[in-house]
């Protein structure tokens, strides 16, 4: 039997109606997941890591037949809030969610403009209870709170039986917001005796610093400040005499931290918002594992978060199959818990996500012990 070749302009009709639909269709199945990060300056090396971690999570989930499709756009903000605010307006129009913003000023920025434009920020990198108000509906944290993260440590310093406590504040955003959760929390605490010295991060002189916080002879040091702040200050300590214990938080227990002490023989305590990145308990420990391996990158607290924010995003997509910004809302918000295999998180009941939180000490190696 023999076909004709030509087709009748009803069969073009239809045929081009299919085409046009089938690419309407893979459009809708596609979302585009922004990130607005520091790739430049100081802090460059943790943007870039966040988005490698990201990027590799994406990948991973885009290799897996029929699901939503998730394109990430980066934009470096060079860790300046109004560049952050520009970056996240230029991008929040083609964007379905914002994913793992880094810093309070920073983060607090880009949820102004999401907030407003009603799109998804997950996982901010971030401890400030602004996150977690419960007017910023479409801001979804996944990481314990600054609250969270101090009672943890004041709980262990407390068990331990030290009573005097000097604490220093980075006298910006960052530790300004640390020190006000934890005037909230040293009520409980009547035991502790504070000592409290707020430092410029602009004009710095950390051995006037240390030599302030010495004056109590404290038993503890508390330290709400950035990583390199805060090996600064444990250096000019250790000039003048030996140092006591020293808290840290969550964003501090990094490389920089450990190299810079490395031989360090104190006691050193981190609150941690993850599990052990290095410990293989959970299988989402496993998964973060072997996918640091396969794409060769450095296994860390902050690429664990980075693939914990991730990977919620990625579950999202995958179970509620969402095509904009609301429905991908929707799919987040709508369960009563998330269970990523070994760390929960939870959206409809309350704003706080997860209320995770363990506690490392750093060891003479530079490793980190839970």
């Amino acid at each position: 039997m023999m076909f004709s070749r030509r087709l009748s302009p009803a069969c073009v009709f239809w045929a081009g109606t299919l085409i046009f639909g089938a690419a309407q269709a893979q459009t809708t199945k596609s979302l585009t997941v922004a990130q607005v990060l520091p790739l430049s300056g100081p802090l460059a090396n943790v943007g870039k890591e966040i988005a490698q971690v990201t990027e590799a999570v994406l990948a991973e989930h885009n290799r897996t037949p029929g699901v939503v499709r998730l394109s990430l756009k980066v934009a470096d903000d060079t860790n300046n809030a109004e560049q952050s605010s520009q970056k996240a307006q230029e991008l929040v129009k083609e964007s379905a969610v914002f994913l793992s913003c880094f810093g309070t000023t920073s983060c607090l920025a880009q949820q102004k403009v999401t907030q407003a434009a009603q799109v998804p920020l997950i996982g901010p990198i971030a401890g400030a209870d602004a996150f977690r108000q419960p007017g910023m509906r479409h801001t979804l944290a996944v990481r314990a709170s600054a609250h969270q993260e101090l009672r943890r440590l004041l709980n262990f310093v407390s068990t331990m039986g030290l009573t005097r406590v000097s604490v220093a504040v980075q006298d910006d955003g960052f530790g300004r917001a640390y020190a006000a959760e934890l005037d909230k929390l040293l009520p409980a605490y009547p035991q502790l005796q504070w000592e409290r010295v707020a430092f410029d991060p602009k004009n710095l002189d950390h051995p006037a610093t240390a030599r302030t916080l010495r004056a109590k002879h404290p038993q503890a040091l508390l330290l709400l400040a950035n990583a390199s702040h805060s090996t600064a200050l444990m250096t000019a300590w250790k000039e003048q005499e030996s140092l006591p214990m020293v808290l840290n938080l969550a964003g501090q227990a990094n490389a920089l931290f450990a190299s810079r002490m490395q031989g360090y023989t104190g006691t050193a305590a981190f609150v941690t918002v993850v599990p052990s990145p290095w410990e293989s308990r959970t299988q989402l420990q496993r998964d973060y594992q072997k996918l640091a391996k396969a794409a060769q990158l450095p296994i860390s607290y902050l690429g664990f978060e980075s693939f914990i924010n991730a990977t919620l995003l990625t579950h999202a997509v995958r179970t509620g199959k969402p095509t904009n910004a609301a429905e991908l809302h929707k799919s987040l918000t709508e369960p009563a818990e998330i269970d990523l295999s070994g760390y929960t998180v939870g959206y409809r009941d309350n704003r706080f996500g997860s209320n995770f939180t363990d506690t490392s000490l750093l060891l003479k190696d530079g490793s980190f012990k839970h």
